[in-house]
């Protein structure tokens, strides 16, 4: 298992991918209100680079509501998640962890076959 950025993905591949961070403001990265276009194109395209070094499945993550600067904010999906075809995405919701789901002591397997 490794973690990386996505400018250190470039030229390998992994069975299993996720990008974490999938909303507006992180991905692509926003300080304040200028719009840089020459970084907007830079950043979606290590984001699709990130996408391709999957080779069976990725995952894009994002947070519904995050503590930024202070503050619980709603946060609005990726404008690059948002430009992908609709068909090509599978959605789910993750349910609240409850702590009492987990048998103690076992790990569980994130790659389980079968």
């Amino acid at each position: 298992m490794s973690l990386l950025t996505l400018h250190a993905s470039k030229g390998l591949e992994f069975a299993v991918v996720f990008i974490a961070g999938c909303e507006d403001g992180f991905l692509p990265l926003r300080f304040g209100s200028d719009e840089d276009a020459v970084n907007l194109a830079e950043e979606r395209r290590l984001f699709f680079v990130g996408m391709s070094r999957a080779r069976a499945r990725l995952f894009l993550a994002r947070a519904k509501k995050r503590l930024w600067r202070g503050q619980l904010r709603d946060q609005t999906v990726s404008s690059f998640v948002a430009a992908i075809a609709q068909e090509l995405l599978e959605r789910s919701q993750a349910r609240p962890f409850k702590a009492a789901e987990r048998p103690e002591g076992e790990q569980l397997d994130l790659f389980a076959t079968g």
